[in-house]
């Protein structure tokens, strides 16, 4: 009876042991992981707001915006004109929500625009006609006199 007891406390510390080391070498690879992540490659990480060709960087103000709202016949579009836009809130997503009235889905990091005026959902939007930026609204950021159009897709 002796021996079998000697034997379960023996193989209960073993076990124990076991879980302790895979513990500390799965807090080590953490910890090496984002060491290597944040410290010795920073680089690596992707900048929401960065576009090789055209870096737009985030303005205190900005002036002489036009934003046009394209129903898609759903009914007439809206045109705004000469829209100043200022404290740093100088958006996509805030030229939007200085004329419209907007429902949204908020994802932490980027906001999903699900409604403008009572018209949703399904809406994207171009800066100056340029394609599609690959951008959150609410992160792509406005320079003067350029022109935002909202654009109603059924």
């Amino acid at each position: 009876m002796k021996l079998n007891l000697l034997n379960l406390i023996s193989y209960m510390m073993n076990k124990r042991t076991k879980y302790i080391i895979i513990g500390l070498f799965g807090s080590s690879f953490i910890a090496l992981f984002l060491f290597f992540n944040f410290i010795i490659f920073p680089s690596w990480q992707t900048k929401i707001n960065e576009d090789n060709e055209n870096i737009r960087e985030k303005q205190f103000e900005v002036s002489n915006v036009t934003l046009i709202v394209d129903y898609s016949g759903v009914k007439d579009n809206d045109l705004f004109k000469n829209i100043n836009l200022t404290n740093y809130k100088t958006t996509v997503y805030h030229a939007l929500l200085n004329c419209c009235e907007v429902a949204i889905q908020d994802y932490d990091t980027a906001i999903y625009v699900k409604e403008i005026n009572g018209v949703g959902e399904g809406w994207t939007y171009t800066v100056n006609n340029e394609p599609l930026p690959n951008i959150p609204a609410n992160y792509f950021y406005l320079l003067d006199n350029d022109t935002v159009k909202w654009t109603y897709i059924r």
